[in-house]
């Protein structure tokens, strides 16, 4: 009787950390990007090296998943804007604050243990690839940190949180994933990820549509371009950034390899979802943002299989990780069979 405490307390804390992860998030930005940058330096080499492809995806994981979102809840809780528990499934951090899993102290150290994980990685990269590869792990490295951190905190800032941050973060993290196996840079890697990049970005508006009224009363306020702007502008500059990405994908397409077109393609729907999407309705935004991290994360990985054929046990890992993430996050009440079924059930 005396160890169940402590076997509950490690089971709390198990599912804390799983949380902040946010797998949801990762599988479309690092996850997806990752694999794209792969998919079209195997398209210019014709390898692929698995090893690398890991060291890659771990460093993406580790900097987005844990470093990033661990900083962001720690200073979005002291804010205030994350305090507020209702009205909010995906957006409103990873809520392992308001459901009692986990404490500061132990958000400071999902960030120490993961720091010292990016630290150890580039470490080998830089010994056994090249040192020039660590530029970019510190790049993104300290994107994800001057997102949060005062007094940069670029989230907390009018279009700097999409263009000092998420933007260059996803387009470093794919960018690392195509250096690491062909050791060079290449203006296809710059568009293709720069494609995926705007998807990552126009997605982010959508996640800050719900927090709008939370952000804009924290202290200090975290004012959002949804919440300088307004939604209905925010809307259409979240369309925008689809938009150009279809055309990206599109033009690469035509240009470089028929498998951009499976970008393209994908990505074309997300810009209606965009303007359709009621940001004022729980129901509307949830779907909407689920519909476009789908969108997303196939555009991005249908991509890269079309480059990469050996990549393609990428896309049931996806989705397994997606379907987890649902089974395990706890979404508020309202939502109901909307959220546990997907995001095309409507009551």
């Amino acid at each position: 009787m005396a160890t169940v405490p402590r076997r509950l307390e490690w089971a709390r804390r198990a599912k804390g950390w799983f949380l902040e992860f946010r797998l949801i998030p990762v599988l479309l930005w690092s996850y997806t990007a990752v694999a794209l940058g792969t998919g079209v330096a195997f398209g210019s080499s014709g390898t692929f090296n698995p090893i690398w492809f890991a060291v890659a995806l771990a460093l993406g994981g580790l900097i987005q998943g844990w470093v990033t979102h661990a900083i962001n809840e720690i200073y979005d809780w002291r804010s205030g804007t994350d305090r507020v528990n209702g009205g909010r499934a995906l957006s409103g951090g990873s809520r392992v604050r308001n459901l009692d899993l986990l404490e500061e102290r132990d958000l400071w150290w999902i960030f120490g243990v993961s720091t010292a994980g990016v630290a150890a990685l580039t470490a080998w990269v830089v010994l056994a690839r090249a040192p020039w590869l660590a530029l970019l792990i510190i790049g993104g490295y300290a994107l994800g940190l001057a997102y949060t951190i005062p007094p940069i905190a670029t989230s907390y800032r009018p279009l700097a949180g999409e263009w000092f941050g998420g933007f260059p973060g996803v387009l470093l993290s794919g960018l690392g994933a195509y250096a690491i196996q062909t050791l060079s840079l290449s203006a296809v890697a710059v568009l293709a990820l720069s494609a995926h990049a705007l998807v990552c970005t126009a997605m982010l508006m959508v996640h800050h549509y719900l927090d709008a009224p939370m952000d804009a009363t924290a202290k200090p306020p975290k004012r959002t371009t949804v919440v300088a702007f307004g939604y209905a502008w925010s809307k259409r500059y979240a369309a925008g950034m689809a938009s150009i990405a279809a055309l990206v994908y599109g033009l690469l397409g035509v240009l470089v390899h028929p498998a951009f077109l499976l970008g393209s393609a994908l990505t074309v729907p997300a810009v209606w979802i965009h303007l359709r999407i009621d940001p004022r309705d729980l129901k509307s935004v949830t779907r909407g943002e689920l519909q476009v991290i789908q969108l997303g994360i196939a555009a991005g990985l249908a991509t890269a299989v079309g480059l990469a054929p050996p990549l393609w046990p990428l896309l049931p890992i996806a989705v397994a990780g997606y379907l987890l993430h649902l089974a395990v996050v706890s979404p508020p009440a309202e939502l109901g069979r909307a959220w546990r079924k997907g995001p095309s059930v409507q009551r």
